[in-house]
């Protein structure tokens, strides 16, 4: 049995060009179910990307919790 990989959805798309840029491991897009104009991006879930989120939106990331950073 195929083992499952965490996936988590990025709905900005500079966040997503960003992430790319970074090297995280991105998976597939998708149409957003609220809007379909837009797109969903969906990337391997990591501490890295995880961490990579946090530091691109001014926070910083301590063991799986974001910490804004003064």
């Amino acid at each position: 049995m195929e083992k499952k990989l965490p996936v988590k959805l990025i709905y900005k798309k500079s966040l997503f060009v960003e992430l790319v840029r970074l090297d995280n491991n991105f998976l597939y897009s998708t149409r957003n179910r609220n809007n379909e104009r837009w797109q969903v991006f969906a990337f391997e879930d990591t501490p890295k990307l995880r961490k990579d989120i946090a530091e691109l939106n001014g926070q910083s990331y301590i063991e799986g919790t974001y910490n804004e950073q003064h």
